[in-house]
């Protein structure tokens, strides 16, 4: 009976080191799944963002463009209305002598 107890606690013992190999081996291919899923997770993650990124500097530099278009074309609008406007030296001259000397 001794050596049937002996056989039979071997048999398990052998099963359990399959039982334990098995669920290594399960456990490295998850593992690899896992970093192949992160791997493709964040290259995806880096296209799209570069792609959002990109968008983003686009639409900047158009309305940054479209800004200091609109500025020069104001200050050119000033200018030229300061230009044309017509100016009246003899008030001028009276007011800053009475500013001035009184």
């Amino acid at each position: 009976m001794a050596a049937e107890e002996i056989d039979i606690i071997t048999h398990l013992l052998d099963v359990e080191k399959e039982a334990s190999t098995t669920v290594l081996d399960a456990q490295k291919r998850a593992d690899e799944k896992i970093a192949a899923a992160r791997s493709q997770a964040e290259s995806e993650f880096k296209a799209k963002y570069s792609a959002v990124v990109s968008e983003i500097e686009q639409k900047e530099k158009d309305t940054k463009s479209t800004i200091e278009k609109k500025h020069s074309a104001d200050i050119e609008s000033y200018k030229q209305n300061l230009n044309s406007s017509e100016k009246d030296y003899t008030s001028f001259n009276a007011l800053m002598d009475k500013v001035l000397f009184s």
